[in-house]
């Protein structure tokens, strides 16, 4: 809202879990057994979101989760409290 009316764009990048030191060191107990995407699958999908003029980018399990939070959002708000429990 800040930035309405001025010429900076703003694009929302809300990607899933991706497979990374991070995912795989710092959450490997809490993501054991989860798929990450992989880097390079999310830079393709985030350019192409890009090319599209989408302000909004949601790759892989990200746009499931989001759509999950719109159709129940309880629900999704449980699920995702059941991952990030030590």
């Amino acid at each position: 809202m800040q930035l309405t009316g001025s010429t900076v764009r703003v694009i929302e990048l809300a990607p899933p879990g991706v497979e990374t030191a991070l995912f795989r060191g710092e959450f490997e107990e809490a993501m054991r057994g989860q798929k990450a995407m992989a880097p390079a699958e999310l830079v393709r999908q985030a350019i192409a979101g890009m090319e599209k003029d989408r302000r909004e980018i949601r790759p892989g399990l990200a746009n499931v989760l989001h759509a999950m939070s719109r159709i129940a959002p309880h629900f999704a708000l449980r699920q995702l409290a059941k991952v990030g429990k030590p």
